[in-house]
């Protein structure tokens, strides 16, 4: 058995970014028919045997349904991750470069199938300490390795990230190469059970809040505008009811009605501006071509949504002196 070299070293944004991108295309909101496998690559350096990953970048996600390990890394994506290697990275200090590269097995075993050798190949050829880390976020979720074979027992896992690191053995015997671990630790932060509930919560939000494909705009929008709206009913039914009270000349009720509903706004209020939050996060991680065409859009939703709520309690709070106007 082949000992590995040196260990995997990645930080939290990290390990973020590899949940976020994959899970956004598999997850229980999505039919597992149609769940995909997503590809990105791992930028950093060497330092003596140990790979220090520096940055994620998701690139790619399976086209064709029905085929979840045939994740394709195009001509294109190949000449793209060169590019963002000589520009973005090598010019760092230090110099930084492709370490290896990352994929996702939606519900399936981790480990490298024949295409992921294939994959793994073309980066280990290059750099004996590429790597290919490998996530399933139903392991995460789960705390369960599920069976190689159909019928197999499920094994139970505990305090589990739900990825491992594997390198070939000997990338010399080509696509008939074997695979070893390679173990890993992050930086800045401890392997703990609060790690792993964090991480499962992630999951969770990223499901909730981060939708595949072009459907993020739509969605974005759709949850704006939609609360907006639940908003401005809370105004104007509140308005409309105080014209009511003036009219039969119960002044005095005003500020007790103002400040129950003002209730009810600031929780619809507070719970649209959580929302949002989270779409400003998750932005971040669009695959690299999605970003110059969708980051755009989404920036003037959650604009209009600053620019329409900045006043809005504010402005709910004036109705107490409705009566004077």
């Amino acid at each position: 058995m082949v000992s590995p070299r040196g260990k995997i070293k990645l930080n939290l944004e990290i390990y973020k970014t590899i949940i976020a991108t994959t899970v956004r295309y598999a997850n229980v909101k999505i039919p597992e028919e149609e769940w995909a496998e997503v590809y990105g690559l791992l930028y950093g350096y060497v330092d003596e045997d140990d790979v220090m990953v520096t940055e994620a970048i998701p690139f790619t996600h399976t086209k064709k349904q029905r085929h979840i390990l045939k994740v394709e890394f195009d001509e294109e994506d190949y000449a793209l991750a060169a590019s963002i290697e000589s520009d973005e990275f090598y010019v760092r200090d230090p110099p930084q470069y492709i370490v290896g590269w990352y994929h996702s097995h939606p519900g399936i075993k981790l480990m490298l199938s024949q295409d992921d050798v294939k994959n793994q190949l073309a980066w280990q050829t290059n750099n004996p300490l590429a790597v290919a880390l490998v996530f399933n976020p139903v392991r995460l979720q789960k705390q369960i390795e599920v069976p190689s074979r159909k019928g197999d027992p499920v094994k139970q896992l505990q305090m589990d990230t739900g990825f491992l690191n594997f390198r070939l053995d000997d990338p010399n015997r080509g696509l008939e190469a074997a695979f070893h671990i390679v173990p890993f630790e992050f930086t800045g932060l401890d392997l703990d059970e609060s790690l792993i509930s964090n991480a499962q919560e992630f999951v969770r939000w990223v499901t909730r809040a981060f939708p595949r494909g072009d459907d993020i705009v739509l969605e974005y929008q759709r949850y704006a505008e939609s609360t907006l709206q639940k908003l401005d009913e809370v105004y104007n039914g509140t308005s409309s009811y105080l014209n009511t009270l003036i009219k039969k000349g119960e002044n005095h009720r005003i500020p007790q009605v103002v400040e129950s509903q003002s209730q009810e706004a600031l929780k619809i209020l507070d719970q649209g501006n959580n929302m949002i939050n989270i779409f400003k996060i998750m932005k971040n991680y669009l695959e690299y071509k999605e970003r110059d065409r969708l980051i755009p859009q989404i920036d003037e939703i959650l604009a209009s949504w600053d620019q329409k709520t900045a006043d809005y309690m504010e402005n709910f709070q004036k109705l107490t002196t409705k009566e004077e106007q």
